[in-house]
Parts: C-alpha cells; structure tokens; sequence
C-alpha cells in the first residue's frame, strides 16, 4: 500500500519541518534555539499490574447446557524512562481458569456449552519502541494496544480478559496548527483467542488514517480512512471512509447537551470474496446534570441488499448493540440499533454513611433491534452495569444482559460479577 505510506512520510516530513521552524526562534530570548528530545534516564520507569477475578453465567437458548466460566487475569508491565527521546515498554498477560471449566471457550471442544471467550494463556500483551525524537511526532513500533475514538473501529476489547493488540507500526503527529494526524500501520492481529486458537493471529495488511482538530466552538471534528485486509479473514475485509462530529454545549439550570453525528461509507477491499457497498450512521444525543446522563441513540450499518453489512472486525464489539455480544459479527440484512441508556455516577466526595458508594456508576440500556433491509424484527434486549471502585485500588463490577430474540439469533442471558485490583 505505497499511497497510505507515501502520504504518512510526506505529512510526517512538513509537520517536522514546520515544528522545527517555529522553534527555531524564541522571542523572548531573543537566540534561536533547538528542540531537545525528553530524557530522564532509562531507569525511571513506570510500573503497573492490573490483576481481574470474573465469573460470567450464561443461558443460552439453543445449547443444552448453561455456561459458568471462572477465570482470573493478571497484566504486568514496565515502561522505561526517556533516553535521548526513546523509551520502551513491554507487558506480560496471563489468564487461567479456576474451579470448573463449564463453558466453551472456542478451543476447549465443550460445544454443548455458550461461548465465553476466556482461554487459559500466557503471552507478551506489548512490546514497544517509542520515539520523540522529530519535534511534534511520536513514532511507535513493535506490538501495541491502540483503543482509537468510541472503539468502534479498532480497540483492545478490554472486556475480555485476553487483550486485542497489534504488532506494526503508529505515528502520531501533532506539528500541524489546530489539527492531530494518526497512521497506524497493522501487519498481525493478536486476538482475544489468545495463541493458542487457530483463530488467534490474523495476518493482515490494516493503514489507519486519521484526523481530528481541535475543540471548537460546535466540538471536534473527525475525519478517517480505515484500509482493512485481512487475510485469514477474508469475508471482513473492507475500507470504510468517514468522519463524525462531537461535542458538548451547556444549557440553563447546569444541564448539559452532548451529541455525535457519524456518517461513514464501507465498500469490499483486498481479497474480500463478494463486492459490496454500505453505509454506517450513528447519532447520539443526550442531556446530563449533577452526574445523571440520558442519552438517544441511533446506529445503522447498512447493507448492500442482504448480500452484505457495514463490519467492524477490529473493533471492542462489547460496548455496541448489546451486552449479550448476540451482534458482534453483523448479520447480511444489516442492523438498526435504536436505544435509550441511563447514567449515573455518584461524587467521589460523598460524605456520611454513603461514603463507601463515592465514585459508584450505575448504567442501564434498552436496545430494540431490527434489520437495515428486509424488515426483519431481531429482538430486544435490557442491559445493566454497575462499577464500584474500592479502597486502594480495588474495584468490583456486575454486568447483567438479556436479549430477547425475535427474528434472528435465540434468546440469551448473561450475568457477569468482577472482582479486581490495579496498580
């Protein structure tokens, strides 16, 4: 794909440039002066380890058997301090079942079970050279986790407990007045199947191009280009092109108004076996106060008549169109999501006996799911979450979904409980 490539160096080459030339001069000093890449030696490092107890309960209608999964996770990592305007991290992952292991976890062969795609693993979640080192430009390379906008094009699909990286290559450029560039470069993805699944890596020839400016005075704008082949994937490769507004405007009474209008347009790429053409629409509109949000949502991924839909193979699927994850591959008919969600987060400076509730976040949501073409009713489903954070790093959440199916899929239930720490 020379064309991504020889756009990201010829923008790379005139942000550094223009960076450099501004800082050049300082004119309070009066003397040209010269950018200094960060350094404050290798070993001033950064540490962290997130470890993730979950149980997840799941009925699903057309196996014999209920899920019960039982697993536990830990993510350790170490980042180095600056050197010269280098630095380098690494991340270790590790999963493991405890208890028994009454659930199908893709790999596991136990199909009289719901899926829940937990697998038992041991792998280097990140591996990384970063480098600061062309005033305004940071490059990446090696494997990385890259969580891009709302997620619903390219995420680590945190929810899970195996994490979704990428091994390749980023720039981020922010030289440019009023205005930040990303190219993402993808050559493998690590999948939350972990290696040990035939499913697990994708080999893919992925270039993410995007740009956002600064706030202003309607709220960001954001324009993409996502260029996805995947080759051990082929039927989900595809190039979508977009861009959104978002923002936030306050009202009378400490009432805000926020909002997001997404439009994009996906046509077949690389070795895609049936050509197509669809459309993607998001709108969003809310008003929040006091730690209340209530939020309307539109999302449509369209279809070229039920041959094939808008997909989103790169992206955290968990956070859209339902907990019961019933949509995560979108059917050929297409999806329109229409939904209603609820928030509420409690001060963290609570006071009095309901000290312990400070920082709680409640979250509900109703979805009503019908097909894009062909006027198919799919089903409803009513969602709820709830994250508690605790003394000292601990958290606890519970995570409740049930979808009930009318024209596609069957109907499923799923109740989640976590327990974890973070350092």
């Amino acid at each position: 794909m020379a064309g991504p490539c020889v756009l990201l160096a010829s923008v790379v080459a005139f942000g550094a440039t223009a960076f450099a030339q501004e800082a050049t001069y300082n004119p309070q000093q009066g003397a040209p002066t010269r950018y200094q890449p960060p350094h404050e030696g290798f070993l001033n490092a950064r540490f962290w380890t997130d470890t993730r107890y979950r149980y997840e309960y799941v009925d699903q209608g057309n196996k014999p058997k209920n899920a019960r999964a039982s697993t536990i996770r830990n993510k350790t990592g170490i980042e180095s301090g600056f050197f010269h305007g280098f630095r380098a991290g690494v991340e270790g992952e590790f999963v493991l079942e405890l208890g028994p292991n009454d659930f199908n976890n893709t790999i596991n062969g136990r199909t009289q079970y719901p899926v829940v795609a937990d697998v038992e693993s041991a792998e280097v979640d990140q591996a990384y050279l970063e480098s600061y080192n062309i005033p305004g430009v940071v490059l990446l390379g090696g494997r990385y986790l890259e969580n891009l906008d709302n997620l619903r094009y390219v995420g680590s699909v945190a929810w899970r407990q195996n994490d979704q990286t990428f091994d390749g290559a980023k720039a981020t450029i922010t030289a440019l007045p009023g205005v930040e560039l990303l190219y993402a470069y993808i050559g493998n993805v690590n999948r939350i199947f972990s290696d040990r699944s035939p499913a697990g890596n994708i080999n893919s020839n992925v270039h993410l191009i995007h740009a956002e400016s600064d706030e202003l005075s309607i709220g960001k704008l954001t324009a993409y280009t996502y260029l996805t082949d995947l080759y051990d994937l082929d039927p989900l490769s595809n190039a979508s092109f977009g861009g959104f507004l978002k923002g936030k405007q306050g009202l009378t009474g400490g009432i805000d108004y926020h909002y997001r209008f997404e439009y994009a347009h996906q046509i077949s790429y690389g070795d895609a076996p049936v050509d197509y053409d669809a459309d993607y629409v998001r709108v969003e509109q809310g008003l929040s106060k006091a730690g209340f949000t209530g939020t309307l949502v539109y999302e449509l991924l369209g279809s070229d008549n039920g041959v094939a839909a808008f997909q989103t193979p790169l992206a955290t699927g968990h956070v859209f169109n339902g907990f019961a994850d019933v949509f995560l591959v979108i059917p050929p008919t297409g999806l329109q999501d229409f939904y209603a969600q609820a928030k509420y987060k409690v001060p963290t400076n609570i006071g009095g006996p309901f000290s312990y509730f400070g920082g709680l976040l409640l979250l509900a949501q109703y979805h009503e799911f019908r097909s894009a073409v062909q006027n198919l009713d799919y089903g409803s489903e009513f969602d709820f979450y709830s994250y508690l954070p605790l003394r000292d790093g601990f958290y606890a959440q519970a995570k409740y979904a049930n979808y009930q199916a009318d024209d596609y899929f069957v109907d499923t239930q799923k109740v989640i409980f976590g327990l974890g720490y973070q350092y």
